[in-house]
């Protein structure tokens, strides 16, 4: 059986499974996870400045005549 069919196999119980890959370079990985936090940081920020820029131009079309 292959390792995707043992895993989901019922009869088969204790089956050890390499989860992760291991970390050779740890100044690379932390710095790599340091890089992806700041990239996720400015898209977020990017979505919630469009998000409120779309809110406040939605809204002054909608009470433009009064």
């Amino acid at each position: 059986m292959t390792t995707s069919a043992l895993k989901h196999s019922r009869t088969q119980k204790n089956v050890q499974v390499i989860e992760h890959t291991p970390i050779y370079n740890l100044a690379a990985y932390e710095q790599r996870q340091k890089q992806r936090k700041h990239t996720q940081i400015r898209f977020q920020t990017l979505k919630a400045l469009s998000t409120l820029c779309i809110f406040c131009m939605t809204f002054s079309i909608l009470f433009l005549g009064e």
